[in-house]
């Protein structure tokens, strides 16, 4: 099969420049593909050639140009597709997950981070519209098979939105809410109104009691978080942070800003959850962004974390690595520790001890905020951190009258979470007919053309929006 088009291209300056691809192979035997005649990627075989009806504009394309991937490519990643060929005179309609691995390709053997269950962790995955693989404001899409989820019973309006909802939906599940609790969705916009329908769906179909806030300085962000399931809405250019301290039990902080961690830091009594930041620096640790993409968490060391896992998973922790500047530590017999620099750490990850097995240790301890940022990611070199994907950083040190580590160390907790699950997040939808109604009424404010990429781009930067979709046909 062969197909030649023309798509916009994001390149390093923020700009967008037409041109042309051709698409040329199958789902058996793989594919080249072709820009500007000249070759750009080769895919093996497990790809399924679809064609773009809709993509929406995330906060990740509009700071596509700071992420460590290459450019220019054609971006969006959160995409509604359909077979080139009808069946019955019906064409079936995709969700199409993002990340491109063994598993998505269906392709055996698998890797280790898809047998352990984390495939979206895999280091030699492709991402759609975000690592090399074109994305969704091109009109055409080449999708790892197992990938493409079919839907039937959400309207196009909503399950445009399954994949930020999915996302939404993990932070949920991996930081939920427990009976009596009441909790915060720190500035809901494109994300985090999202988290709002993703906790008040939650709490529908798991029986869960607990209370849902919303925290905004736009008063038409609090009314859409309240058609969306929130019950309470707090205008912050009104009040004032200090009036809500230690308020609420878990804050999901979807703003991505440094001044939005700063005062979820303030506002929450147990749990941070960081779902969405900007790359900067937030009281000495530089990392944060690769924390979330790493899905890891930072909590006090302390007896009853070295037991953590997420609560929907089930894994044991075996391996610990000690940072220099925390010493000696004593641990159960059944860990497994190991000290030395930090050099040092990466090269036992290339032992016979993690033969076979992920190799990443389970847990880190970390004495500094340096060591913190050296166990997310120890060399320049690579992306690769020293904790593997949704494990925890343990801190044991002094505060030094920093904000993060006397969080810590007074018992609180930081997690974070990335991408989730498209069959999950449609199951949940089709259980909350009204919340479903409700994003499909309030949720998209924009549609563009993808030859008006340039001002769909300016539109989602701006506060007049709340979600912008690329509509292709």
């Amino acid at each position: 099969m062969k197909i030649e088009f023309s798509a916009m291209d994001y390149r390093s300056d923020e700009t967008f420049e037409k041109a042309n691809y051709l698409f040329k192979g199958s789902l058996e035997k793989g594919w080249e593909i072709y820009r500007n005649g000249k070759e750009y990627l080769c895919l093996g075989p497990g790809y399924k050639l679809l064609r773009t009806k809709l993509c929406g504009v995330c906060s990740t394309d509009l700071s596509r140009s700071f992420l460590p991937f290459p450019l220019p490519q054609v971006i969006g990643h959160e995409v509604i597709a359909e077979d080139m060929e009808s069946i019955h005179g019906l064409k079936q309609k995709y969700v199409v997950e993002i990340n491109d691995t063994f598993e998505a390709r269906g392709e055996k053997p698998f890797d280790k981070f898809c047998e352990e269950g984390i495939a979206s962790h895999s280091p030699t995955r492709k991402v759609l519209g975000i690592d090399r693989l074109p994305g969704g404001f091109g009109p055409y899409i080449l999708a790892p098979q197992n990938a493409a989820i079919s839907y039937h019973t959400l309207s196009d309006k909503v399950a445009v939105l399954i994949e930020p909802f999915a996302a939404s939906l993990q932070a949920v599940l991996s930081s939920p809410p427990k009976d009596g609790d009441e909790v915060a969705v720190l500035g809901p916009r494109r994300l985090g109104s999202l988290v709002v329908a993703a906790l008040a769906a939650f709490r529908n179909s798991s029986g869960t009691r607990f209370k849902i806030s919303a925290l905004s300085r736009r008063d038409h962000l609090l009314k859409l978080s309240f058609k969306l399931g929130a019950d309470q809405m707090i205008d912050l250019g009104k009040e004032k942070i200090e009036t809500l301290d230690k308020r609420y039990t878990i804050v999901y902080d979807t703003t991505g800003t440094t001044s939005g961690f700063e005062s979820a830091i303030r506002l929450t009594s147990r749990e941070l959850h960081l779902k969405t930041t900007n790359g900067q620096e937030v009281f000495g640790i530089k990392k944060l962004t690769e924390l979330v993409v790493d899905e890891l968490s930072l909590l006090k060391f302390a007896d009853e974390n070295l037991n953590f896992c997420w609560e929907k998973e089930n894994r044991s922790n075996r391996t610990v690595y000690v940072a220099p500047n925390v010493g000696k530590v004593t641990l159960p017999s059944h860990f497994k520790v190991y000290y030395g620099k930090i050099e040092d750490a990466e090269k036992i990850l290339s032992t016979e001890d993690f033969r076979g097995r992920i190799p990443r240790f389970d847990l880190g301890i970390a004495g500094t905020v340096e060591e913190i940022d050296c166990l997310i990611r120890p060399s320049r070199s690579h992306e690769n951190s020293l904790i593997r994907p949704r494990g925890a950083i343990l801190f044991q040190g002094k505060s030094e009258k920093n904000y993060i580590l006397e969080f810590l160390n007074s018992g609180k907790s930081i997690r974070s979470s990335r991408c989730g699950d498209f069959q999950l997040a449609i199951k949940l939808l089709q259980e909350n007919k009204k919340i479903s109604e409700a994003l499909e009424k309030n949720m998209i404010t924009h549609f563009y053309s993808p030859e008006d990429l340039n001002q769909a781009f300016k539109t989602a930067k701006s506060s007049e929006s709340i979600k912008v979709v690329i509509k292709h046909f």
